[in-house]
């Protein structure tokens, strides 16, 4: 993995209900899946910290152990976990 790649690569969150968007550096969201211990895989949703009746999901990524992430916006996984506030 190239080291400037990771340190400035970004993943963008959009809500499922009003469309709210923000960019979040992936280094936050792999120390993030590293505290939580989450599983191979596993995405992180954030509550709509705007709307708080929608779900902000990301856009394709790379897990902290290389896992490529990918959601369907209209069939959210059910292991997701699930972020109250960012």
């Amino acid at each position: 993995m190239k080291l400037l790649g990771w340190l400035f690569s970004k993943v963008i969150y959009r809500c499922t209900f009003c469309e709210a968007v923000q960019t979040i550096p992936v280094r936050r969201i792999h120390v993030f899946e590293r505290f939580h211990c989450l599983d191979e895989g596993q995405p992180v949703l954030i509550h709509c910290p705007r709307c708080c009746q929608g779900v902000q999901y990301p856009s394709p990524y790379r897990s902290h152990t290389g896992y490529l992430v990918v959601i369907d916006p209209k069939d959210p996984p059910k292991n997701a976990f699930i972020h109250d506030l960012y």
